[in-house]
């Protein structure tokens, strides 16, 4: 935000120079980022915090340089010189939501004449980012810039009635703001009125009906105090940023609103040569109400580590306009009604702290009145996932926690998103209007962002958590683990294209890592997953625990995804609160021999049964079983697939001889045969 040094110096009363104001300013909280000079003078851009709307003018930082630099703030004068004609004759305010409109004061100045402002006003405008326009709109952009209070001005004879209404707007009300653009308004939008339209955007922007122009004489002038909320919400709305826009949006002084009417309408009649009416409109149906605070002297030299003393915080406090009373140790002050960002004795210690100055702190560690905590069991369970998709190879990402509705009603056939889906009441977009139920279509998005950008080979995950209601309308978080798999083998040796096979080495790894439990597969994840490469991973209790497989086309077709993607996500909630020590088992001392079994069974025959049957009918010389291939297309009937097995045969005693070894293996196709319908190449 930019400052004219010349500008703040009217309001100061102190010899420091322009080097120690900047070093000073910015040791309290105020950073002053850039020191240009223009003309005679400097320009400041100084960064102030969205807390500090107080500091977001002149006067503002008049007030914390002063104190700062222990200087002394002049005071404000904005007396003014009235005509005997009433205002109230000749205008009326009506305020019909008092909770987005606390205050509204209006002032009437009589046979204005739109001219342009003196050279002094507009250097002063262009130095601070504000273009000149004419004298009238001039004049409320500086008081804005000199005290905070946004401001605005109506043709008073364009107010159809002389009347202003303060009142939410009706809903597909239009107005055509000064930008020249239709907006089409909501019942949450607050707006300025006349007897018959809607004339104003409350706090964001004038209407095009009733803005200053070459005919105006009369003019009403706006100076009023809008719910911060409010205008934020309609500013986001219609992507609309102003000067009044950013002061309302983050608090404006209710105080502050009849004083700075008098100044611009003073400022309005030096410039224009007009006359200002008796007496201000002021409508207040909730005034401000001050709030008393108390600490203890002794109590803030034990927070701070740092003996302060009783008159520093007197000087200090008085200097903030914050009028503190002493008793002994006990200090009783009011904030003024510039600073709502102070609420608890905290607060009032930061502001006494940063202009006695942090570098007055001794770099010492305070002495903990508690034991440190401890972590929460399940960082460690998120620990052990994101470790393990780690070692798996992956890379991580992190994406929003928001998804789009359209997307979250089709997951209702996830198997892993039971219950209802939480909606937002104000969500940053519409494409964000509902909190993830899994974390599969985000990670989606972020593969097809990925692939856009020239990249073929994907090997990403994310941990995170998924929210919804229960049938009893109880909320619900879960942590979970997605994974994403497209294209080359993504770093892993001996791997061209990754597949179903590699897919689900990975989550078998990641399982095992994790602590999850036995876990058993079944065929399922339709209609997001391909019928033939789809599978649900179930725990002891038939519970659904995770969902792997190819994506299905029609899946694929609505994410623009042009290749395959392998897609998986595991309920971390399931696995062990604390992984089981794995035993020591002594290394064998005789060799193992190797052999494959090729068979040919139907698609339907799931590899989960054939193995355990292989286990169930070998006896104790199986060591191991896994798959090593798998075959379907030319030369296959229709539904068939090959199954290509590793087993390894080992004896606890002695070595075995492959006349034993082959011996297993004709007994164990002969046993499969008679329990599955299978066939041996």
């Amino acid at each position: 935000m930019k400052f004219d040094l010349e500008w703040l110096r009217e309001y100061l009363e102190t010899d420091a120079d322009a080097d120690t104001l900047a070093e000073r300013l910015t040791h309290c909280g105020l950073l002053v980022e850039t020191r240009d000079e223009v003309d005679s003078t400097e320009v400041w851009d100084i960064e102030v915090t969205t807390n500090r709307p107080d500091a977001m003018n002149h006067r503002g930082l008049a007030r914390e340089a002063a104190v700062a630099v222990k200087g002394r703030l002049k005071t404000l004068q904005h007396e003014l010189e009235e005509t005997t004609e009433s205002a109230q004759e000749l205008a009326a305010v009506e305020i019909r939501d008092p909770d987005l409109c606390s205050r509204y004061v209006a002032r009437v100045i009589r046979g204005v004449r739109l001219i342009p402002s003196p050279q002094w006003l507009q250097d002063r405008l262009e130095r601070c980012g504000v273009r000149p326009i004419n004298a009238i709109v001039d004049a409320t952009n500086y008081v804005l810039l000199e005290t905070g209070q946004p401001l605005h001005a109506f043709d008073l004879d364009r107010l159809a009635g002389r009347r202003i209404v303060v009142r939410r707007a009706n809903a597909g009300e239009i107005l055509e703001t000064l930008d020249g653009l239709e907006r089409k308004l909501e019942t949450d939008d607050l707006v300025i009125a006349d007897a018959e339209r809607a004339v104003a955007l409350a706090g964001v922007m004038g209407g095009a009906d009733s803005e200053i122009g070459d005919t105006t004489i009369d003019v009403l002038l706006e100076s009023a105090h809008f719910d911060a909320l409010s205008v934020r919400r309609s500013a986001r709305r219609f992507a609309i940023h102003t000067e009044a826009s950013h002061r309302f949006e983050r608090g404006a002084d209710p105080e502050m609103a009849p004083v700075a009417a008098d100044l611009a309408a003073r400022l309005i009649a030096e410039l224009t040569g007009a006359k200002v009416c008796r007496g201000q409109i002021d409508v207040c149906p909730k005034p401000w109400k001050p709030t008393d605070h108390e600490f203890g002297i002794s109590a803030l030299g034990r927070f701070a580590g740092l003996e302060i003393s009783a008159s520093e915080v007197e000087r200090i406090l008085a200097g903030l306009e914050f009028a503190p009373r002493l008793d002994g140790d006990r200090v009783i002050c009011t904030p003024p009604s510039f600073r709502g960002d102070i609420e608890r004795t905290a607060d009032l210690y930061e502001e006494i702290i940063r202009h006695v100055g942090y570098e007055a702190i001794p770099a010492e560690l305070p002495i903990l009145g508690t034991p440190p905590g401890r972590r929460h069991p399940n960082w460690q369970l998120i620990d052990r996932g994101r470790d393990a998709a780690v070692r798996a190879g992956l890379a991580e990402v992190v994406t929003w926690a928001f998804i789009e509705p359209q997307v979250d009603r089709r997951l209702e056939d996830w198997p892993l998103c039971p219950g209802k889906s939480v909606s937002l009441v104000n969500p940053l977009a519409s494409t964000q209007a509902v909190m993830r139920r899994s974390l599969v279509p985000s990670l989606l998005g972020a593969a097809r962002e990925t692939l856009n950008q020239g990249e073929r080979s994907l090997a990403l995950f994310e941990q995170g958590r998924v929210f919804s209601v229960d049938h009893e309308g109880e909320m619900h978080e879960r942590e979970r683990l997605a994974l994403v798999l497209s294209g080359g083998g993504a770093g892993w040796p001996g791997v061209d294209r990754v597949g179903f096979s590699e897919l689900k080495g990975v989550v078998e790894n990641i399982l095992r890592d994790t602590a999850f439990p036995d876990i058993g597969w079944r065929r399922g994840g339709a209609p997001w997953l391909e019928q033939s490469e789809g599978a649900e991973l179930v725990d002891a209790a038939g519970r659904v625990i995770g969902v792997c497989g190819r994506l299905g086309s029609e899946e694929a077709a609505r994410w623009g995804l042009k290749q395959d993607l392998l897609v998986a996500e595991l309920d971390l909630d399931a696995a062990a609160a604390e992984p089981v020590l794995p035993k020591f088992r002594p290394l064998p001392r005789f060799p193992a021999i190797t052999a494959d079994m090729t068979i040919e069974h139907q698609l339907d025959l799931p590899y989960s049964e054939i193995e355990a049957a292989v286990w169930d009918l070998a006896g104790e010389r199986i060591e191991k079983v896994s798959m090593e291939a798998r075959y379907s297309g030319k030369g296959l009937p229709a539904g068939h697939v090959r199954s290509t097995l590793r087993l390894v045969y080992r004896h606890p005693d002695r070595s075995l001889t492959q006349e034993e070894v082959n011996e297993a293996q004709e007994g164990l196709r002969s046993a499969l045969s008679g329990r599955f319908d299978v066939q041996f190449t």
